[in-house]
């Protein structure tokens, strides 16, 4: 197996923005910090660049803008377990059998964290809505979800996703269960402040009814959350 290192991460974002022309991955600031989040979540994890990128879901192969987001969500997710007081944060090798994303310890308790992406393509229902030109989004998102695609897909998924994990009960007492989502459109982020994102949290907790060692958690990079509260 290959060994991936710094220079085939820059590779790959310069082979992705050949193929979709993302003006994002034209700017050379943008490419530096994705290598600095890299290396900080090497630190964290106390893993090599290299270990990291064969564990972590990195498609140097697979040139489009899903696979992209799911590996940097990845890595945003070690940065906010590290944030909120996990320890011990260890990625899991993808295999054919369902498991969660990521173990890590919170105190004295084992944690298993599925992480999924939602973007863009995610925003509200347009309509009949006002639309703000300048974010080109939908501006009245709904709180509690029932009209917004946001809502719907994230629901969907998550019932996808609560088998990942459970995967590993029969084997580990897991005692905290965290479904992550990271949010990539940035026009969601500007128009939810972190009260807006702890009530979705509640409010998508409820809605799944999953049990109390579930839990829901949001990355947003402005006023991240996670529902209920770690005691």
């Amino acid at each position: 197996m290959k060994k991936y290192q710094k220079k085939d991460v820059l590779i790959y974002l310069n082979n992705i923005y050949t193929k979709t022309k993302d003006d994002r991955l034209n700017d050379f600031k943008v490419k530096l910090d994705i290598i600095s989040l890299l290396e900080e979540t090497s630190k964290i994890t106390k893993l090599s660049i290299s270990d990291l990128l064969t564990i972590i879901y990195f498609k140097p192969n697979s040139l489009n803008t899903e696979d992209l987001e799911a590996f940097l969500s990845e890595l945003r997710a070690i940065i906010w377990l590290n944030n909120f007081g996990f320890s011990n944060i260890r990625p899991i090798k993808a295999k054919k059998d369902p498991q969660p994303d990521f173990l890590a310890d919170y105190q004295n308790k084992k944690s298993a964290i599925e992480v999924f992406c939602l973007t863009q393509a995610h925003e509200q229902r347009p309509e009949p809505l006002y639309k703000d030109k300048s974010l080109n989004v939908y501006v009245n998102f709904d709180p509690e979800f029932d009209s917004s695609k946001f809502g719907r897909d994230f629901i969907s998924k998550a019932k996808n996703k609560k088998k990942q994990l459970d995967s590993l009960d029969k084997d580990i007492k897991i005692d905290i269960k965290i479904l992550l989502c990271v949010v990539n459109s940035q026009p969601m982020v500007s128009l939810n402040k972190k009260d807006d994102w702890d009530k979705h949290a509640e409010y998508l907790y409820n809605k799944l009814n999953w049990g109390n060692n579930y839990y829901i958690g949001i990355l947003t990079g402005l006023g991240d959350t996670i529902y209920p509260k770690i005691k």
